[in-house]
C-alpha cells in the first residue's frame, strides 16, 4: 500500500531522530517489519502480494535499520499478533512504547491500541509516520488524539 511520496523522507528524518535519542536514552530499539503468512491467500491479493515472507517485499529499508535493534516480524496491522513482541518489552522492563512507521490509519494505529490493551503507555510520533495522504495521516493521528494516545 503506497505512502503519500511527500511523507517518506521526513517520516525517516524523523524515525532516525528519534532511533538516536532513545539510543542516547538506552532505550531498546525494536524494528517490527511486514512478513505476511503466503496462507493469508485473500489478504495477499488484497496487498497484492507485498511483503510476503521471505519475498524483497518483506526486507528491511536500509535508510532506517538501527544498528542492534531488535527485530520483530508482523502478520497483522497489530504487531501484538506477534507474542514475541511482548515478551520481549516484559523482559526488559518496558512499560512506555514510542511509535514510528508506515500506515497510520492502519499498522500504527492498531499496534498503539494493542500497546495500550496490555497496559503499555503509547505515544506515536506523528513526524516519524506515513499513510497515503496528508488528510489520511492527519485523521488516524487525529483519531488516536480522541482515544487517548498521546501523539508527539
Amino acid at each position: 500500500m503506497p505512502v503519500e511520496e511527500g511523507h517518506v523522507q521526513p517520516a525517516l528524518a524523523a524515525a532516525c531522530r528519534a532511533v538516536d535519542d532513545a539510543r542516547d536514552e538506552g532505550d531498546l530499539i525494536v524494528k517490527i517489519g511486514n512478513e505476511f503468512r503466503r496462507s493469508d491467500v485473500i489478504g495477499n491479493l488484497f496487498r497484492h502480494h507485498a511483503a510476503m515472507k521471505e519475498s524483497s517485499g518483506a526486507a528491511w529499508d536500509r535508510r532506517i535499520d538501527p544498528p542492534g535493534a531488535t527485530s520483530v516480524a508482523k502478520w497483522r496491522a497489530d504487531a501484538f499478533c506477534n507474542p514475541t513482541l511482548m515478551a520481549l518489552l516484559e523482559e526488559a522492563g518496558v512499560g512506555q512504547v514510542r511509535l514510528a512507521g508506515l500506515y497510520a490509519k492502519a499498522c500504527v494505529t492498531a499496534t498503539a491500541k494493542g500497546a495500550r490493551r496490555r497496559g503499555l503507555s503509547v505515544q506515536v510520533i506523528g513526524d516519524a509516520t506515513a499513510c497515503s495522504s496528508d488528510r489520511s495521516r492527519r485523521a488516524a493521528l487525529d483519531k488516536l488524539r480522541r482515544i487517548g494516545i498521546a501523539v508527539v
